[in-house]
């Protein structure tokens, strides 16, 4: 009878086992909140952008320039140097251009990074940073578009006339040379970027001596702007 009744529980599943393995399964669990992670360990995501242009850089190429033209302008008479001197001119700002076609904003757990600003890298901790502002800036009229249309036409026109009517062949030369140039850079330009709606400032605790303001300022799209801005402080409100 005995062994009809063990028989009997192994069809039905009965294991001796199973009583063992109950028992364990019923010890308890516990529950534990982990450690809250401090804003310098937490790990934020990194935001870059190229669609960005650095004022600063604008002038610091236009200075040189100006300064160049101001020389063929004014002193070499011969042709053969003046000719020269456009010609290297037009190729050193040429590739300063290009160099300021490298600009690039990278926003990650270390600090703001400025690429080719002031046609170099720098990098501006979180610690030093006192606010960040926005502005969105207003397209250009059809008004002032014109205007500067007849304007350059007019200026061409005054160039003209004095090669011809003063044999003044320096100013005619000098744009007839950065003409090609110039629209070369708009269309390049238009090609590169898009939608520079807005222009970003970050201002710092403390200026170099050999700066102007505090301000850090760049013109990139409007999306942009604001990715930036916001990292910014989510990074600096966890310091």
């Amino acid at each position: 009878m005995a062994l009809n009744l063990k028989y009997v529980k192994k069809l039905m599943g009965w294991c001796p086992a199973c009583r063992k393995m109950a028992l364990q399964t019923k010890q308890p669990c516990k529950y534990s909140n982990p450690v809250p992670v401090s804003g310098k360990a937490e790990n934020r995501p990194e935001f870059q952008t190229s669609n960005v242009i650095f004022p600063a850089n604008t002038t610091l190429v236009f200075v040189p320039v100006y300064i160049s033209i101001s020389l063929l302008l004014r002193y070499p008479e011969d042709i053969t140097l003046f000719l020269t001197g456009l010609f290297l001119l037009n190729t050193c700002y040429y590739f300063l251009y290009l160099k300021t076609l490298k600009a690039a904003v990278l926003v990650d757990k270390s600090g703001v990074h400025l690429k080719a600003f002031r046609l170099k890298n720098f990098e501006i901790p979180y610690e030093e940073i006192e606010s960040v502002a926005s502005y969105r800036l207003e397209k250009r009229s059809k008004k002032m578009s014109l205007f500067l249309i007849i304007g350059g036409i007019a200026l061409c026109g005054f160039f003209v006339y004095i090669a011809v009517t003063e044999g003044e062949w320096k100013p005619l030369l000098l744009l007839v040379s950065l003409f090609p140039l110039l629209l070369f850079l708009e269309r390049k330009q238009k090609t590169r970027f898009w939608d520079l709606n807005t222009q970003l400032y970050i201002k710092t605790r403390h200026k170099k001596w050999y700066e102007w303001t505090p301000y850090y300022s760049l013109v990139t799209d409007e999306a942009s702007a604001a990715e930036i801005k916001s990292s910014i402080e989510r990074h600096c409100e966890g310091l």
